[in-house]
């Protein structure tokens, strides 16, 4: 009985994580063909007959018709089942991660469940939850797009963009600890720069991670509405930057395409969540993921489902590319979960002006270096033959 608070709160969120996870089927149908998102009502994309409202109930809809339309039997996509299962997961294991274990060691935060008093999450545990949910929904609707259609739309993007950058405003920085705890005795000094290892991990850790800039400045203090404003802005700015950078870069270099806009916006809205810093790494972090996802790819030898060979994307991808924005996606969260223990090493790097500045030059001239080696030689098509 002790634990029933506990299971009840999970199960909520498990089946709230469904619903939205069936709402994000809809984006993902829909926007990359241009279709509105409201009208008309969830119906088979084969004969266009509406889809009832019990069978439109969250994967016991998809069980129950395995997977087929009720009114021409044609097959529904797997991805349905799939994508509500995994939003309601996500849901779930955010809601463990970051309330019930309280990851990120936020005393505001904290939530005993199994007290007989502490049964409803505080509500600044409630509001951190379902701001950060609102960004993982995000992320997982521009993956799932952009591994069909290679596209990210930008209805999702500056959607998110809009939710961060208004609740980074409302809650700004070190929110939800009280902004006294930043220049408290024993916690950030004032006037000295954060960049001293014993002064690693120290930072107080709010629904946005980490100030733009630490000293604080006298026009944006913590707690401030300034503070969370700009911290969204400049996280924002910072994420569509780096990649358009880096992806001109390496064009300049290789001479062809590489990354997307699409990219760009999906690290400008995580970086409205989760500030510039955390924005910049997931990129590297990003790139990581998607070469992971690629061994994957190759080694499970699944090239007939390979991301765009569908009917609506009749044009299959070149042998060996892969989107980015699914990896880029993961790069997100393992950045934003890892920070606990990444932020503290980074912490020298991200408030030094110099250091970072430096890391940066050697790492655009690495890009381009790179970019130039592994350029390929352009081959003329063969002339036909005369007769």
């Amino acid at each position: 009985m002790n634990y029933l608070p506990v299971a009840f709160w999970c199960l909520w969120v498990f089946l709230l994580g469904l619903m939205v996870g069936s709402f994000l089927n809809v984006l993902i149908a829909r926007l990359p063909l241009e279709k509105s998102i409201i009208w008309p009502s969830s119906r088979c994309f084969s004969c266009y007959q509406p889809i009832r409202l019990w069978d439109n109930i969250p994967i016991l809809g998809y069980l129950r018709l395995r997977g087929r339309c009720r009114h021409c039997g044609a097959k529904f996509s797997s991805r349905y089942l799939w994508i509500e299962l995994g939003t309601g997961l996500s849901w779930l294991a955010l809601f463990i991660t970051e309330i019930l274990f309280n990851w990120h060691g936020i005393p505001a935060l904290s939530f005993n469940a199994l007290a007989a008093d502490r049964a409803v999450p505080p509500w600044p545990a409630c509001v951190y939850f379902v701001y950060h949910a609102i960004l993982l929904s995000c992320l997982i609707a521009a993956a799932a797009i952009d591994a069909e259609h290679r596209e990210i739309p930008t209805l999702i993007t500056f959607t998110g963009l809009v939710f961060g950058v208004i609740g980074g405003a409302l809650f700004p920085w070190p929110w939800p600890n009280s902004a006294s705890v930043v220049y408290a005795p024993g916690a950030m000094p004032a006037t000295t720069p954060w960049i001293f290892a014993e002064l690693g991990g120290r930072i107080p850790v709010g629904l946005q991670p980490w100030p733009f800039w630490g000293p604080t400045f006298a026009f944006a203090p913590p707690g401030s509405f300034q503070m969370g404003l700009l911290n969204s802005l400049i996280g924002a700015l910072a994420g569509s930057l780096v990649v358009r950078i880096i992806k001109w870069l390496f064009e300049v270099g290789f001479g062809r395409e590489a990354l997307g806009l699409g990219d760009a916006d999906l690290l400008m809205m995580a970086g409205a969540f989760l500030g510039w810093q955390i924005a910049v790494m997931s990129l590297f972090v990003g790139a990581i993921s998607a070469l992971i996802l690629k061994i994957l790819t190759f080694v499970l030898g699944d090239r007939a489902a390979q991301p765009g060979a569908t009917t609506a994307n009749p044009q299959p991808f070149e042998a060996g590319e892969l989107p980015f924005g699914p990896g880029l996606a993961l790069g997100v969260v393992v950045t934003w979960f890892s920070w606990p223990w990444l932020g503290p090493r980074m912490q020298p790097v991200f408030f030094d002006a110099l250091t970072f500045g430096v890391a940066a030059g050697v790492l655009c001239v690495g890009m381009l270096a790179a970019g130039l080696l592994l350029r390929r030689p352009e081959v003329e098509p063969p002339s036909e033959a005369k007769l």
